[in-house]
């Protein structure tokens, strides 16, 4: 049987054991995908950007009553071209023909077709070519330039920005000399053309800052949204933290990860390990006895930055999770597997749940890469939400599996109870018919007849029970007839007179708790004539607005084989009383007492939520009936 922490796809394999290699895809599809509106909506905005812009910058150009340049003519036809390259754009994103969710940027230039890295440079050239052919009217540098790094900011943050400003740069100057080249006119070169690249740097810096927060935002948004569903039922656990995993490895632009997990039921710790060469992601699992990963520098509840790692020394920044507080400590040899060369630095957080350490997720870079303060935090909350989604999975498991374990005693309560009964009760009837058959041969018919009889009310009880199983969220309304049915049967079976106390209100129970009270009943009567060889008995049964409440006396001699169980006021002891009507009490959430007297009978009391097993109620230690 396969542990409930494990992917099915992913093998089991002990320390010594090499990892098993598996494709980037193994595990689903691994591509990230946006999961809010507001991502894709982002190529939208700037296409439509677009078109404004350069129908604007059409009519600022014709409005301006200096001519744009020493060729008037080519530089409408260019501006009105970049307006219809505009509304084609625009057209192609609006009707979704491209791909548009964000991607990285170098996914997006070596990956499938994305509009944003083509759009981008097919604006870097018409900006500089409109930049040359405008340069002596009424410029729309700066409009132009800062429409260009904005959606580059937009896109990729503020790598993309700063290179995409490079490049404009040094093509404004490029264009300018090209002007020169092109154009017979002396062009004259003042202040302005100097300064415009620089101020274009500046802006690059001062818009791609913010634009890479955004960025970030949005990536960790995204992330923290498609956590639920990373861990579903009907899956395994551990699949699960794979791909959670794998989303970690490329929010952070990690190469490796690393989750060890310690199973609360099994003691045993489980480690994944991904590992990222190229466009491959190597996948593994280890299963141990001992933790793996020990660090003795970290305290429980720490996570720690540790960008300075040496063979055989090094420092790391750790952050105690509860209280914020953050230490500076060395690090001897906890992470030496991590030292190696190439030099390597370490993201971990720990994996808390209720307070309690089960263990660690760690994520390296190569050294240079450094992590930051904020990425510790954002992976301290990353690993937070996961452990909680990871553990309701688990305990969910848990859950369905106790509750098929209870509903397995529950049947075999009912066979003990109800069916084994009727077979021990037929196999005495064969005997008896045995013995008649060499006293008294004239009895036989009758007693076939009544063993007939005992053959087809068992039918009938089968017949129930199936139906009872089969609709267990329908009212049980029929308890009261079905009680009736029972003191009758009792009554002719068993020569016990059976007398049942009807309530004044209605009692509308779940047909599982009103075959558990029937089951109970039934039980009550069947020991208090076996072993009490009683001759009469009550049963009574009543409801109020929040509980139900059954109450079954007899007249029998008591449990008298139980003398040491029952205490000064007759009570059983909880361990002491019928295990069958135990069993069926605390799985209805209700409250048993027994109680007894030797030649006065016994008395068995049990107080059930109405509603069902929500809320355990209190129960009086007797009820008279």
């Amino acid at each position: 049987m396969a542990h409930g922490l494990l992917p099915l796809s992913l093998p089991t394999r002990r320390m010594q054991s090499p990892f098993p290699a598996f494709p980037a895809g193994g595990l689903g599809d691994t591509r990230p995908v946006a999961p809010l509106e507001a991502f894709s909506r982002t190529e939208k905005i700037i296409a439509l950007s677009r078109v404004l812009l350069a129908t604007a910058t059409l009519l600022v150009v014709i409005v301006d009553p200096h001519q744009p340049s020493f060729s008037p003519n080519l530089a409408y036809a260019i501006l009105t071209a970049y307006a219809l390259y505009s509304a084609v754009i625009f057209a192609l994103v609006r009707g979704e023909y491209v791909r548009q969710e964000p991607a990285p940027f170098r996914t997006a230039i070596t990956g499938p077709l994305h509009i944003g890295p083509y759009s981008a440079a097919g604006d870097v050239i018409w900006v500089t070519v409109i930049s040359m052919f405008t340069e002596r009217g009424t410029s729309p540098f700066f409009l132009l330039h800062v429409f260009v790094i904005s959606s580059v900011s937009m896109r990729w943050g503020l790598r993309a920005t700063l290179t995409v400003t490079i490049i404009l740069a040094l093509s404004y100057p490029a264009a300018l000399l090209a002007s020169q080249w092109v154009s017979a006119e002396d062009l004259v070169v003042h202040r302005a053309h100097l300064v415009r690249p620089i101020y274009l740097l500046v802006l690059g810096y001062l818009i791609g800052y913010p634009g890479e927060h955004e960025r970030r935002s949005k990536r960790r948004l995204g992330l923290m949204v498609e956590l639920p569903a990373a861990f579903r039922r009907k899956r395994p656990p551990g699949a699960g933290l794979v791909r959670v995993m794998r989303r970690a490895l490329d929010h952070f632009e990690a190469k490796r990860a690393l989750l060890v997990l310690r199973d609360p039921d099994s003691g045993r710790y489980f480690t994944w390990e991904l590992t990222r060469r190229g466009k491959r992601t190597r996948s593994a699992l280890r299963i141990t006895q001992g933790d793996p990963l020990p660090l003795p520098f970290a305290t429980p509840t720490e996570g720690f930055i540790a960008n300075e790692l040496r063979p055989g020394a090094g420092t790391a920044t750790c952050l105690d999770v509860l209280t914020g507080a953050l230490t500076r400590k060395d690090i001897s040899s906890d992470l030496e597997a991590f030292s190696d060369d190439p030099p390597q630095v370490v993201l971990a957080a720990p994996v808390l749940i209720q307070r309690e350490l089960r263990g660690r997720a760690l994520l390296t870079r190569p050294a240079g890469d450094k992590f930051t303060r904020d990425d510790l935090d954002f992976l301290v909350l990353l690993v937070a939400q996961a452990a909680a989604g990871f553990e309701t999975v688990r305990l969910q498991g848990k859950a369905e599996e106790l509750a098929v374990l209870e509903e397995r005693a529950r049947i075999a309560r009912d066979l003990h109870d109800g069916f084994i009964q009727s077979l021990a009760g037929l196999d005495l009837r064969i005997e008896a018919c045995k013995l008649l058959l060499q006293r008294d041969p004239a009895r036989v018919p009758r007693e076939l007849e009544e063993l007939h009889e005992n053959v087809a009310r068992g039918y009938r009880e089968v017949r129930r029970y199936m139906t009872v199983l089969r609709t267990p969220g329908q009212d049980g309304g029929d308890l009261w007839s079905t009680l009736e049915r029972l003191t009758g049967e009792f009554s002719v079976r068993e020569g016990i007179r059976v007398e049942l106390a009807r309530s004044t209100s209605e009692v509308m129970l779940p047909a599982t708790t009103a075959h558990e009270l029937a089951q109970i009943a039934r039980e009550a009567l069947r020991n208090a004539v076996r072993h009490g060889r009683a001759t009469r008995a009550v049963i009574k049964l009543g409801t109020s607005a929040s509980h139900t409440y059954l109450v079954v006396r007899d007249n029998g001699t008591g449990f008298v084989n139980r003398p040491t169980a029952i205490d000064a006021d007759g009570f059983l002891a909880p361990e002491a009383t019928p295990w069958s009507i135990r069993e069926r009490t605390a799985a209805l959430g209700g409250a048993l007492a027994v109680w007894t007297s030797p030649g006065r009978g016994a008395e068995i009391s049990i107080l059930v939520p109405t509603g069902g097993p929500a809320a355990r109620p209190s129960l009086s230690r007797r009820l008279s009936a």
